[in-house]
């Protein structure tokens, strides 16, 4: 039992669970997510359309892709509003560095409520929805803060409880990289988060094709 271990053991078993749970990711640590408020007065509708990956967090079942895109559009136009917030259809599209093959990744994205910057993610299968919701990359994500022209700070971040944390962070651009300025403001925004834009890699998008 436990309760009979020193506890110094207890404590290096529990860093152990943590590791392996997360590993392949950079940022992990005791307690539960860091609670972010919605973004304020955020405007899907103004979200809509083509963006690239242009830096993230590590996160090793991605380390082989490259050329990573998104694409947003209305899940049923009939609901698209300027005024509050509506289900978004969501492609994924990346290329593997290693073999050179396109992947198409297709899902969507409940908001919280009609003004939240807060999502539910889910792929498109054929698996029940209990299932679906537990295949990696399904979950929580947010949009932390946007300028809608520009740049936008996707974060998604899960726990085991009270146990541990783990999250990963997403800097989407209109373009495939940012000018000086537009990224000194992404890493200001970063760190008013209490997020280290030192985390940050650069996404692979060197001689990627017009489009996949």
């Amino acid at each position: 039992m436990m309760s009979g271990q020193p506890l110094g053991s207890r404590v290096w078993l529990l860093s152990g669970v943590l590791l392996v749970t997360f590993a392949g990711t950079d940022a992990y640590g005791f307690g539960r997510c860091p609670n972010y408020p919605s973004m304020p007065k955020f405007n899907m509708s103004r979200v809509l359309g083509h963006w690239y990956e242009v830096e993230r967090s590590f996160y090793l079942p991605e380390i082989a892709s490259g050329c990573t895109t998104f694409q947003f559009e209305p899940y049923n136009k009939g609901e698209q509003s300027k005024f509050s917030n509506f289900k978004l259809a969501v492609a994924i599209k990346n290329i593997n560095r290693i073999t050179g093959n396109p992947n198409v990744n297709i899902g969507y994205a409940t908001p919280e409520n009609s003004r939240s910057s807060i999502m539910d993610f889910k792929f498109t299968t054929r698996f029940p929805d209990v299932i679906a919701r537990l295949l990696p990359g399904s979950g929580k994500y947010q949009v932390l803060y946007t300028d809608y022209e520009n740049f936008a700070i996707l974060w998604s971040c899960g726990s085991i409880g009270s146990l541990g944390h783990s999250d990963q962070i997403w800097i989407l651009g209109r373009d495939r990289d940012f000018e000086v300025d537009v990224r000194s403001k992404v890493y200001d925004v970063l760190k008013r988060l209490s997020l280290d834009p030192e985390r940050l890699i650069i996404s692979k998008n060197k001689q990627c094709p017009e489009a996949l």
